[in-house]
């Protein structure tokens, strides 16, 4: 259940109020001033420290509150009147400073121990009560906690606090990236996914308060959702009542003009300053600046925005339509007439902004500005309004480079059937055109919209012929003739579309168009062929150095094949992951999963989440595969990428068999048929949807279907020249018992000698077959060192239960009791130490095999998993109540049975560092 909204955890703020609770513990402290903006939590933080448990420990120590308001500013103690009550008949003479330091010394009297004051929003006091908190604070009176806001003018007697009285400042910033979705996921009580985390994040700019306005505004509008698990955005939030009321206040300006330039700001922000300038009294734009409402960037040239996210939304939203209408239309004028300006000279951005003004005045436009202005939108991932202008200028030339712009940004808003509508439509266009570079390309964009997202490889194939034959009526060529792929991007394409069909013979011929002079269209199919069909085949060198050649090619490519080229990326951190170096793989993944985040490309963000999912259950996080299997399956449902929706859905299967949810393994197996492929899809990662059923058979015990199936596709794997890809479907076939399978599947299509983990995979199934334990504890030691430490329990856990089995049966023979489960105990410490280091729970067939530990004690094994980990005896010792001696013999006895020697080899032994 997700967390009410207004019991927003104190998060982020860990370092602040450890020094807000030592100040107010320390017994000749003056107290401590809380300083930020509205809204970043001086009150929260204030809250947290006086009732923190080592202030409550505090002898004798009571906290006094008092609430500064604007209404009692001007009264003389106003805030304070009700602590301190009427004046004494004595004090009538005294000064008013007098009186108010008197009553707090009366209450400290009182009290008989420590009091602590606390003053929200101190700023708003009068002058006589700061005097009389200096004062106090001063002779130790009373210990002082106080707020303020700094984006309001601050007395210099609350100044002199800090300044002067020794009180300890602390200074609130926006809360970072990191405890923003923190706080975000706490708020909503579980994952959000990575566009909604974004625009939360980005629109509240690190303010606690906002956040929790944010995401209390889209729960009651119905904007916030709770799909598969992850929390997601379904709507824009163009207006936010409970901030408006906020902050309704701050935007209230003095006079017309300054809501005039607000408005203006807010229509078009952002406004390059020689242009708000033209525009704007400069004396009104100072003002607004002081304020604290507008700022000026520092880039060249300069530009001048609203300085916040969410005023420019509430301004837009209260700004009347002829009244916007009004400012976009003086602000293209005024851009325009600048015969100076980059609008004038031709820079990008400048013209992409004054065409957004034009198109949403409305009237007639040029087609060339709007179609450069949408190419523009595209390379910024602004794919709404790439659409909006590419279509303006198709619908007024009918231009083709114009319809295909609009067809790339329809795919990325999930509008599948108008892309494929418009490809018919410009494949019409240029059916029987002398222009060939057009025909080719459309029928490119159309295929791969078939293949990515229809998920039907033979009606791609249908597009690409029936654009050979008409090529064939306008240049009179061979239309029979196969063609050349590094002449032709039809010809290449084709390779591509038979590399995710599986097909392992394209990689010769790919690579010769990649080393070709061939157009950019032919070389980034070739690419996408060469690459897909290297990885499958697990010749990660290869594909490696092929991928670091592509790179530079899809880097801002905002043509044709987008698709093949959002691809680049997710392949690169997978073949990371299988080298193996899943912890680089990671890394490299995030980083290209926050790139696609801002600005948003959604077919990037499904890919890479899809990736990660894939390296989290490498890495052995099952929990952490699933969320983001979740987020790919939704992301790619969104947007209608059929195959990555399939792919997703497996890979989170497997999360969630390791994991044994029953409900998410019920659910995600529904998908899996939703989702079901056939002969006419891609088939790329047809070995995860095997490896699925194959987990989920484990669970529910389907009596070895699952393996079956998993059986016959890493044998047709194998076939088609995919060993690689069956390698990874043979490692999962030995976790689950099928060890004797896996070995002759990998003997009959063995994988790439120098590739590291297909050794590995080929030794695993070797030594299960075998029931080897000496063999299963090394391969358990070397998944260990790739990182892979739920891998690495399973083996130890085969080896240990080989070990045991072993032994009984030689003490059967000799007819005794004993035996050497040396390497039983190492292969269960190894298990233990690996599953500690993920963090993460795991249930699997391999992991159930594991029994308890007799020959170490259980004081042995916590001090020799506690030594491999790393921390020294005395450590131990400290940590456990025991001595140092005590602790070393504790260590021998456990290498004497270990069959080890010192620490070195325990690490080495456990797989730890």
């Amino acid at each position: 259940m997700a967390r009410p909204v207004q019991e927003s955890p104190l998060i982020g703020r860990e370092l602040e109020l450890a020094t807000a609770v030592e100040s107010l513990r320390a017994s000749d402290g003056p107290g401590v001033l809380i300083a930020g903006s509205a809204g970043v939590g001086k009150s929260r933080l204030a809250r947290e420290a006086v009732g923190h448990d080592a202030i409550k420990r505090v002898p004798g120590g009571r906290v006094l509150a008092v609430q500064a308001t604007a209404d009692a500013t001007e009264l003389v103690l106003g805030a304070l009147a009700g602590l301190l009550g009427p004046p004494e008949p004595d004090q009538i003479s005294l000064s008013p400073v007098q009186v108010g330091l008197l009553g707090l010394r009366r209450i400290a009297a009182q009290e008989q121990g420590r009091v602590i004051l606390s003053v929200d929003d101190a700023h708003l006091l009068d002058s006589v009560s700061l005097a009389v908190l200096h004062h106090a604070a001063v002779d130790r009176t009373v210990t002082l906690l106080a707020t303020v806001r700094t984006d309001q003018p601050v007395p210099d007697a609350v100044t002199a606090l800090w300044k002067d009285a020794g009180v300890v400042r602390i200074d609130l910033a926006p809360l970072d990236p990191s405890a923003s979705e923190a706080l975000l996921t706490a708020l909503l009580g579980g994952p959000v996914e990575g566009r909604t985390l974004r625009q939360l994040r980005d629109t509240a700019a690190g303010n606690p308060l906002f956040l929790r306005e944010l995401v209390t505004s889209a729960r009651e509008a119905g904007l916030l959702d709770l799909a598969g698990g992850l929390w997601r955005l379904t709507g824009p939030m163009t207006a936010v009542p409970r901030l408006t009321e906020l902050l309704a206040n701050r935007l209230a300006a003095t006079c017309p003009a300054e809501r005039d330039a607000l408005e203006l700001l807010a229509a078009g922000e952002p406004v390059p300053l020689r242009l708000a300038v033209t525009l704007v009294a400069e004396d009104t734009l100072e003002a607004l600046e002081r304020r604290g409402l507008l700022s000026v960037g520092l880039a060249d040239p300069p530009m001048v925005r609203l300085s916040h996210p969410l005023y420019g939304e509430l301004l837009r939203a209260g700004t009347p339509a002829f009244g916007r209408l009004r400012h976009l239309r003086r602000l293209a004028d005024a851009s325009e007439s600048d015969a100076t300006g980059p609008a004038s000279a031709g820079c990008g951005e400048d013209r992409l902004r004054v065409a957004r003004w034009r198109l949403d005045v409305g009237g007639p436009v040029n087609p060339q500005v709007m179609l450069a202005a949408a190419e523009q939108a595209t390379a910024n991932r602004e794919y709404a309004l790439a659409y909006r202008l590419a279509d303006r200028a198709f619908q007024a030339h009918r231009d083709v480079a114009a319809g295909l712009v609009s067809v790339r940004a329809l795919v990325q808003l999930g509008r599948v059937d108008e892309a494929l509508a418009r490809c018919s439509e410009l494949a019409d266009l240029v059916r029987l055109a002398d222009a060939d570079l057009d025909r080719l390309l459309v029928a490119v964009e159309h295929a791969e919209i078939l293949v990515h997202a229809m998920d039907d490889v033979p009606a791609a194939r249908s597009v690409v012929e029936r654009a050979r034959q008409d090529r064939a009526r306008v240049t009179g060529a061979d239309p029979t003739a196969a063609g050349d792929p590094a002449a032709c991007p039809l010809a290449a394409f084709d390779l591509y579309l038979r590399s995710v069909q599986l097909d392992c013979t394209v990689i010769e011929p790919s690579l010769a168009v990649i080393r070709s002079d061939a157009p950019m269209p032919a070389r980034m199919a070739a690419s996408g062929a060469a690459g897909g069909a290297l990885l499958v085949a697990g010749r990660y060198a290869e594909a490696e150095a092929l991928i670091a050649h592509a790179m530079p090619l899809t880097g801002g490519n905002i043509g044709g094949s987008q698709l093949q080229a959002a691809g680049a990326s997710p392949a690169a951190a997978a073949l990371r992951c299988y080298r193996p170096d899943p912890a680089a793989a990671m890394e490299f993944a995030e980083h290209g999963y926050q790139a696609s985040l801002h600005p948003t490309n959604p077919v990037s963000q499904a890919l890479h989440a899809l990736v990660l999912s894939q390296i989290a259950l490498v890495r052995g996080r099952p929990r952490t595969a699933l969320r983001w299997a979740r987020e790919a399956r939704l992301v790619a449902n969104e947007i209608s990428l059929r195959p990555v929706c399939r792919w997703s859905v497996a890979v989170g299967l497997q999360a969630a068999a390791q994991l044994g949810t029953d409900a998410d393994i019920d659910g995600l197996a529904a998908d899996l048929d939703r989702y079901a492929g056939g002969p006419r899809s891609m088939r790329l990662f047809d070995i995860d949807v095997a490896r699925a059923y194959a987990w989920r058979g484990a669970v529910v015990g389907d009596g070895g279907v699952g393996i079956g199936v998993l059986a016959a596709s890493v044998a047709e794997h194998g076939r088609l020249g995919a060993v690689g890809a069956g390698a990874l479907g043979a490692l999962d076939l030995v976790r689950l018992g099928a060890g004797v399978r896996a070995a002759a599947l990998l003997a009959a299509y063995p994988p790439d000698p120098d590739w590291l983990l297909g050794r590995t995979v080929v030794r695993y199934a070797a030594a299960a077959q075998a029931a080897d334990p000496t063999g299963l504890l090394d391969v358990a030691q070397q998944f260990a060192g790739y990182g892979m430490p739920l891998h690495a329990a399973e083996a130890a856990a085969l080896a240990e239960a080989a070990a045991r089995t072993g032994t009984a049966t030689r003490d059967r023979a000799r007819g005794s009791a004993g035996g050497d489960l040396a390497v039983a105990a190492s292969a269960h410490l190894l298990a233990e130490a690996q599953l500690a280091s993920t963090g993460e729970p795991a249930s699997t067939p391999a992991l159930r095999r594991r029994g308890p530990v007799s020959q170490l004690t259980t004081r042995e094994r916590e001090v020799a998993l506690a030594a491999a980990r790393g921390e020294s005896a005395r450590g131990i010792a400290g940590r456990l109540h025991l001595s140092e001696r005590t602790v070393e013999n504790h260590l021998h006895r456990a290498y004497a049975k270990l069959g080890v020697s010192g620490r070195a080899e325990l690490r080495t032994a456990l797989g730890v560092g």
